[in-house]
C-alpha cells in the first residue's frame, strides 16, 4: 500500500505542476520510485553538477514529459533546483518514520507505536498488500516479515532470492533464520547460510525433532515440483550420522539410505524368525502419510502389504471360479508387490531372499488351494475377441501377449475418469498357457496355429469390416468401428530378459492407460482388456528348486509343461488329455517353479497357476451425460464414392434454431491420409441446425475425414473417403 500512497501523491502534485522535487536526506525512501510509472522521466541528483545537468534536461528533452528530481538531501541544500521547490511541487520524504505513520494515519485513522526500523521494514515488504494488512501491522498482530514467505524460495535459491531483499529486509531476515534454527548469527554469503539451514532440517529430520516452520518448509518443497530438484540434492548429500536409526527417523523423511537400511532390518528378521511388528508399524506410518511422497520409493508400499497381508478365506472355495474371484480381489495386489519387489532388489539377493521365502509361503496356500480344486478346469478364453465386437457400441480391444491379471488391475485401478465404468471380468485361459494357444482361441480358431495372420483372418472372415494393428501405431487418424489391438512388448520383452525386464513391465502400466485414454478420445465407448496367458516369475532360483524332468518318453519339454505322445508314469504332475499340435497328453507341476531346462529362468508361462492362466477380459464403458451439440458428417455416402478430383464435406448440427438446451459447438475438421495428417486447421463454429460445406481437392492421398471437439479433441464423427471409377467408365462409352 505504501508503493501506491507514494505513487497517488506524486500524480496529485503532477497535476497541477510539470515538475515534482522528492528530497529524501537519509535515503531510506528510494525504494518507493520503482512504483511509479515509466511516463514519469527520473533524475537523480547528487552534487550541485547533477543539479545543473538535471535542469538542462527538464527544459530540453523532456520539455514535453513530467519530470521527477530525486534529491538525495534536504530542500534548504539545493541551488539550481530551487525554484522548482519554490514553483513546482515538493515531497519530502527526508523522515521516512513521519511520512509512513502519516500515510497510516489517513488510511485507518490510528496512530502506531512501530519503531522506525519496524516501519520501513514493514514499507518494503507492503507490496501486494492490502490496508487490512497494514492495520494487522501497526497494531502489532502482523509481523512485516514472515519467514515462511521467504524461506523456501531463500533455501531452493539463496543468491537470487538474497538479490530482491534489500539491507533492512536481509539483516532481519537473517537474524529471524538464525532465531528459528537456534544459532548465533554470523556473517556469511546467503549460500553458505541456506546449507547452514537445510542441514539443521535434515539433520532433525533424522532423528525426528523436527517441528513447527521448518515441518512444515519442509512439506512444501518435498512436494514442489519447481524446487524438489534442489532438496533431492540437499539431500543426497547429506551425511547421516553414522549411529542413525532409521524407525526413531521421521516418518516422512527424505533420506534413500533409510529405507535400504530399513528394509535390510526387515530382511534380517524375517531371516532369524523375530518380532517385525515394529519395523512394520513404522512402515505403516511412512506409506500412508501422502506428504513427501516424492521421496518414498514406491516398493515400500509393496513390503508392507507383503509384511501384512493374509491368505485367509481360501477353505470356502471349490471352484475355478471362486478362486478367479478370489485371486482378482486379495491376492493379486500381493503379485503386483512382490513384482515391484523384485524390481528394485533383485540386485541384491542376500536382502531379497528372505521377503521371497515369505511370499512363497503365502503362495503356496494359494497353490494348494488351486490345485485341490476338484471342479473340472473348462477354459472359457474362446473367441473373447469376437464377442467383445458383437454388440453396435463402437469398440477397441487390447490383445496383450503376457498380461498377467495383477498388471491388468494395477492398470484399470489407477484411472482416475470417474465417468469410466470398469467390469472385472476374468476368465481361464486355454493349456498350455502358451501365446500360439491362446491367441488362437481368443480370436476364434478351430485349432492353435502358430500364423498370427491365420488368426487375424479368422477375426476377418466373422467381421469384415475390423481394423487390426499394433497398439504402438494407434493415431489420431484411426476411425474403426471395431478395432483390435495387439500389444506383445510384455512377453517379447520378458523371454528376452527373463528379471531384467521388471522395469520394462512396470513401465507398460502408465502406457496401457495412456492408450485406454487414448482410444475414449478418439470416441471409443467400449474398451476390452484382455490376453492370451499371464507368467510366474522365480525370481531367486536354486537348482534344487526346479522341477525334474520327467521319465518317459517325452515329446517337448518346457520350463512350465511337458508334452507326449504316450501317457507318461508320473504321479506327481498333473495330466490332461487332449490334443495340441502332435502331442495327446499334457503334464505340468504342482508348483510356480520351472522344470530342469536349458532354458532361461526367471520369466516363465505356459504352465497351471492362478498367475498364469486367470486372465482378464476386462470391460471399461465410458459413459457421459454429453449435452453438448451433436455435430455429424451429412453426405457419407457421398464421400465413400466420390467422383472427380474434389469432393465437399457437409457438416450438419443437430437441433433447430429454437433450442434451448444446446447454443453452440467449436469443432476441428481434419483430413488424414493413413495416420497422416494433411489438413487440421480448419474451424467452425456450428449453432443448431446450421450447415456448413466445404470444397477439397481429392489430392495427397486423402482417404478419411474427422470431426473432432475444439476443446476437447474427442471424436465426432468420422468417414472414409474413397474414390469412384465411375465417371470414368462413363467416359469409355
Amino acid at each position: 500500500m505504501i508503493g501506491i500512497w507514494f505513487k497517488e501523491d506524486i500524480e496529485c502534485i503532477l497535476a497541477e505542476h510539470r515538475y515534482v522535487v522528492v528530497t529524501d536526506a537519509n535515503g531510506e525512501g528510494e525504494f518507493l520510485l520503482k512504483y511509479l510509472s515509466d511516463d514519469i522521466k527520473q533524475l537523480p541528483i547528487s552534487n550541485e553538477y547533477s543539479e545543473i545537468e538535471a535542469k538542462y534536461l527538464a527544459e530540453s528533452k523532456y520539455v514535453d514529459s513530467p519530470v521527477l528530481f530525486y534529491v538525495g538531501k534536504k530542500a534548504a541544500q539545493l541551488s539550481f533546483l530551487q525554484e522548482y521547490v519554490q514553483t513546482g511541487g515538493l515531497l519530502v520524504l527526508d523522515d521516512m518514520e513521519v511520512y509512513i505513520k502519516q500515510k497510516l494515519f489517513e488510511a485507518t485513522g490510528k496512530n502506531t507505536h512501530l519503531t522506525k526500523d519496524q516501519l520501513l521494514l514493514a514499507a518494503k515488504l507492503s507490496e501486494g498488500k492490502n490496508k487490512n494488512w497494514w492495520q494487522s501491522v501497526a497494531d502489532g498482530i502482523t509481523e512485516p516479515l514472515r519467514l515462511e514467505d521467504w524461506l523456501l524460495d531463500f533455501l531452493h535459491a539463496p543468491a537470487a532470492t538474497r538479490q530482491k531483499m534489500d539491507e533492512t529486509v536481509w539483516n532481519v531476515f537473517r537474524s529471524e533464520v538464525y532465531r528459528l534454527i537456534d544459532k548465533p548469527q554470523t556473517e556469511q554469503p546467503a549460500e553458505a547460510m541456506a546449507q547452514e539451514v537445510v542441514n539443521v532440517i535434515l539433520l532433525s529430520l533424522a532423528d525426528n525433532s523436527i517441528n513447527g516452520l521448518l515441518l512444515e518448509v519442509y512439506y512444501q518443497w518435498a512436494d514442489s515440483t519447481e524446487k524438489i530438484d534442489t532438496l533431492r540434492k540437499y539431500a543426497d548429500n547429506y551425511a547421516l550420522p553414522a549411529d542413525i536409526n532409521p524407525l526413531k527417523a521421521h516418518p516422512n523423511h527424505p533420506f534413500a539410505a533409510l529405507d535400504r537400511q530399513l528394509m535390510m532390518m526387515l530382511s534380517n528378521a524375517m531371516k532369524l524368525h523375530q518380532d517385525t511388528k515394529e519395523l512394520t508399524k513404522f512402515l505403516k506410518q511412512r506409506t500412508q502419510d501422502r506428504k513427501a511422497k516424492a521421496f518414498k520409493p514406491q516398493w515400500l508400499q509393496s513390503v508392507w502389504l507383503l509384511c501384512t497381508l493374509k491368505v485367509e478365506g481360501l477353505g470356502a472355495i471349490s471352484t475355478y471360479q471362486d478362486i478367479a474371484t478370489y485371486y482378482r480381489q486379495h491376492f493379486a495386489a500381493l503379485d503386483t508387490a512382490m513384482r515391484r519387489i523384485y524390481t528394485d532388489w533383485l540386485n541384491d539377493p542376500a536382502t531379497l531372499r528372505p521377503l521371497q521365502e515369505h511370499y512363497t509361503i503365502l503362495n503356496n496356500e494359494l497353490l494348494t488351494c488351486w490345485f485341490n480344486i476338484k471342479d473340472n478346469y473348462i477354459s472359457i478364453q474362446k473367441d473373447i475377441v469376437i464377442n467383445a465386437l458383437a454388440d453396435d457400441k463402437r469398440t477397441a480391444v487390447i490383445v496383450c501377449d503376457g498380461l498377467r491379471l495383477e498388471i491388468a488391475e494395477a492398470v484399470v485401478s489407477a484411472i482416475t475418469d470417474k465417468n469410466v465404468k470398469i467390469d472385472r471380468k476374468t476368465d481361464l485361459s486355454v493349456l498350455p498357457s502358451v501365446t500360439e494357444n491362446g491367441m488362437s482361441a481368443l480370436f476364434g480358431c478351430s485349432e492353435p496355429t502358430t500364423n498370427a495372420q491365420s488368426r487375424f483372418n479368422t477375426l476377418k472372415s466373422i467381421y469384415d469390416d475390423v481394423t487390426i494393428m499394433p497398439l504402438n501405431m494407434l493415431n489420431d487418424g484411426v476411425i474403426a468401428q471395431r478395432l483390435v489391438l495387439n500389444y506383445g512388448d510384455i512377453d517379447e520383452v520378458g523371454e528376452k530378459k527373463q528379471m531384467g525386464a521388471l522395469k520394462d513391465i512396470t513401465n507398460y502400466e502408465p502406457e496401457l492407460r495412456e492408450k485406454i485414454a487414448h482410444l475414449f478420445r478418439l470416441g471409443y465407448n467400449k474398451i476390452v482388456l484382455t490376453t492370451d496367458h499371464g507368467f510366474v516369475l522365480t525370481g531367486l532360483l536354486d537348482e534344487a528348486d526346479k522341477e525334474p524332468r520327467p521319465e518317459g518318453n517325452v515329446q517337448k519339454i518346457e520350463e512350465r509343461y511337458v508334452l507326449s505322445e504316450e501317457p507318461l508314469k508320473v504321479s506327481n504332475l498333473i495330466e490332461r488329455t487332449g490334443r495340441y499340435f502332435s502331442s495327446n497328453y499334457q503334464y505340468y507341476a504342482k508348483t510356480d517353479k520351472p522344470f530342469k531346462t536349458t532354458g532361461r529362468y526367471g520369466y516363465s508361462h505356459g504352465g497351471f497357476t492362478p498367475q498364469e492362466c486367470i486372465i482378464p477380459a476386462y470391460e471399461l464403458n465410458i459413459e457421459t451425460n454429453n449435452l453438448a451439440l451433436r455435430v455429424m458428417i451429412s453426405n457419407k455416402k457421398e464421400l465413400k464414392a466420390v467422383t472427380g478430383n474434389y469432393f465437399t464435406v457437409k457438416l450438419l448440427a443437430e437441433g433447430c434454431e429454437s433450442d434451448l438446451f444446446r447454443n453452440e459447438r467449436k469443432v476441428k475438421l481434419l483430413l488424414y491420409a493413413g495416420s497422416k495428417l494433411v489438413i487440421g486447421n480448419l474451424i467452425y463454429s456450428m449453432k443448431p441446425g446450421e450447415t456448413v460445406n466445404v470444397e477439397f481437392e481429392l489430392a495427397h492421398g486423402i482417404d478419411k475425414v474427422i470431426v473432432v471437439d475444439k476443446d476437447t479433441s474427442e471424436q465426432i464423427d468420422s468417414c472414409a473417403i474413397n474414390k469412384s471409377l465411375s465417371r470414368d467408365i462413363d467416359d469409355l462409352f
